[in-house]
This record gives structure tokens, C-alpha cells and sequence, in this order.
């Protein structure tokens, strides 16, 4: 099947519905798998939504042993996507790297289904999934707007390996800078591919081409916004400190002395929805759609992404509790979220 292109609305529109943290694997804390509800939950942010694109935001978590139950059950679950023949793509997050298969035999299972247009990136930088899609013009092929994927890698401790370090080194450190987070981050040849290619892109256009970019552990430049929003113009639910990694690859200035990066767009924090701008950069948390995790009833939704052919973009959380009402909760007899985790529902 030819690979779908993606363009803007003869209005000058394209919209990005973005939603992470499905936790697909049973937990087996658990006495349900809940999965079911993931799949009413993604079918009614599309139908409410009716985005151009789909970004699966890292964590899928498809904790089966073979490439086959893993091909299984994730078609079940992305049903309402490819059922309405959207475009799609995929980042990875850190827990994806703990279950089932690897991420390269992962993502041949994406790569191979209908509407993806997700890619392993190439083979000569860290990680998998790194990877740009273009959007064309209304009325033409030339290219306005760019959807960047970035693989946010594990955890830091991978890298004392990668880097010849002791065993013993320790990347966070009690007076830590951001949150004490030992998660991972993009590596710098991971930021010097994206930096090339938007060289690249520039000169093949005669100019630069906006874009968004979207990995699932966000960058500690993220957390200035949550912890200065009135300057920042922050708004959205903080629920809990934000895990961005302490180590700071250059990602976010590399973007900024581009000045082609309109905005980030992260998963990774169940209880963080809170958007915000720094140095004119769009930066946001999309909550969690999952239910095999921490997650609260009144955060749980996607996040909508809408792109301007002139360059610019808007952003809003769509929760699935305005939605769906009370069967979008975990469980309709407990209301998790708000300033209590458990309150019990009349």
C-alpha cells in the first residue's frame, strides 16, 4: 500500500490529535484488562475531534512475547484509527524498551500497517523512530509544515555503557537541576541529525519550513513553564513533578537557533495536561488514555494539534470524562483525579 501524503485543507488547516501512555499490557495487578475502554476512549476522540494525523505518543506498552500477538493486538487497538483510513505515526517511551519484543522488530510491525507513516529513522543514529513527515501545501507540493519524530530513549543509567563511564557514576545527583528524574533523553547525535536535516530542508525550499516535534519524555526546558507560569502563560492540570530527563542533550536551543520548531509535544506524565511558551516555543503535556496506570478520570483524553498553513498553531486537551461521561472513569463507582485521588461518586 503506497504511504499516504498528508496536506493542509483547501482552509489552510491540518489538525494533529496526539494521545500516549495506552498501557496496553495486562497488568496482572489487576483483575481486568481494561483495554476495551482504550479503544471506546480513542474511537470517541476521533469521532469528536476528526484530525488529519494521529501521533501515538510512546508507552504503548505491548507486553506480549512474539511479533505476532504484538501485530494482534495492536490492530485491535488502533481499529478506529485505520477503520476511517487516518495517517498515523508513533514515538517510543521508556517503558516500551521493558516489554515484548525490541523496538526495531516493533516498529516493522508498524511500518508494515495500513496508514503508518511512522518509520525506524536511520540506522546510524541512537534510538528508533527519529524521523520527519512533511505536510504540503493546499493548493501545491511544496512543503509547510514539518512533523518531527524524536525517540527520548530509557533512562539515563543506559548511558554509562554507551559512554565508557564507570559503573558507578551517577547522573542524578541530591541537589539535582530539574526533578530528580533519572528518565532519558534524545543523545546529541540524535540532535545533530534533526539540526542537518533542517538545514537541508531550508535549502531544498528556499527557506524554513515550521514544524512540531513529538517524543515522550519531555525536555527539562518544559519544566521552566511549569514552574513559572504566569510568565510562561501556562495552563492545563500539574498534578505531579514533571519527569524530564536531568540530562539537557541541547535539543530545545539547537531548535531555537533553527527557529523552525514551533512546538513540543510530550507524554510520559499521567497527571500533567499544562501547555505553555518559552522563548516562543509551544511546549505541552498530553495527560495518558491508558487505564493499566496511574492515571486521573478528569485528565484522561488526547491532545489536539492544529497546524496553520501561514506558520501558525493552536493547542487543547480533549478529555474523554467530557465526552464520555462517567463510563470514561477506571471505575464508575470511584472518581480518581482532582485535589483527593480516590473520592467515591454519589
Amino acid at each position: 500500500m503506497a504511504k499516504p501524503t498528508l496536506r493542509f485543507n483547501k482552509n489552510g488547516k491540518f489538525r494533529v490529535l496526539m494521545v500516549s501512555d495506552m498501557h496496553l499490557g495486562v497488568n496482572p495487578k489487576l483483575k481486568e484488562d481494561y483495554n476495551y475502554k482504550v479503544i471506546r476512549g480513542l474511537d470517541a476522540l476521533i469521532e469528536n475531534t476528526n484530525p488529519d494525523f494521529v501521533m501515538i505518543g510512546g508507552d504503548q506498552c505491548l507486553n506480549f512475547d512474539t511479533a505476532e500477538k504484538v501485530k494482534a493486538k495492536f490492530e485491535e487497538i488502533i481499529e478506529p484509527i485505520t477503520s476511517r483510513k487516518i495517517p498515523w505515526g508513533a514515538v517510543f517511551g521508556n517503558h516500551d524498551r521493558e516489554c515484548g519484543i525490541n523496538l526495531h522488530e516493533e516498529m516493522k510491525i508498524y511500518e508494515s500497517m495500513p496508514y503508518c507513516l511512522a518509520e525506524a529513522g536511520p540506522e546510524e543514529i541512537s534510538g528508533v523512530g527519529n524521523y520527519q513527515i512533511p505536510v504540503l501545501a493546499s493548493d501545491s507540493d511544496k512543503i509547510k509544515y514539518n512533523l518531527w519524530a524524536m525517540d527520548s530513549q530509557h533512562q539515563v543509567k543506559d548511558f554509562i555503557g554507551k559512554f565508557g563511564l564507570n559503573e558507578d557514576t551517577r547522573f542524578v545527583m541530591p541537589n539535582h537541576l530539574v526533578d530528580g528524574s533519572g528518565d532519558g533523553c534524545p543523545l546529541f547525535d540524535q540532535v545533530m541529525w534533526y539540526y542537518n536535516k533542517s538545514v537541508g530542508i531550508e535549502k531544498e525550499n528556499g527557506k524554513k519550513v515550521p514544524g512540531v516535534m513529538f517524543m515522550h519524555i519531555s525536555l527539562p526546558e518544559y519544566i521552566t513553564i511549569m514552574r513559572n507560569p504566569e510568565e510562561c502563560g501556562a495552563i492545563g492540570s500539574k498534578r505531579e513533578s514533571g519527569c524530564a530527563t536531568e540530562m539537557n542533550s541541547g535539543l530545545f536551543l539547537a531548535s531555537l537557533q533553527r527557529g523552525d520548531i514551533k512546538g513540543y509535544f510530550f507524554g510520559h506524565d499521567h497527571l500533567i495536561d499544562m501547555q505553555g511558551e518559552y522563548c516562543g516555543i509551544t511546549m505541552a503535556c498530553d495527560a495518558a488514555i491508558g487505564y493499566n496506570m496511574s492515571a486521573h478520570d478528569d485528565l484522561r483524553g488526547g491532545r489536539v494539534i492544529d497546524l496553520y498553513e501561514d506558520g501558525g498553531l493552536e493547542t487543547y486537551m480533549v478529555k474523554l470524562i467530557d465526552i464520555l461521561g462517567r463510563s470514561a472513569m477506571r471505575d464508575e463507582d470511584y472518581f480518581e483525579g482532582g485535589c483527593r485521588y480516590h473520592i467515591r461518586t454519589l
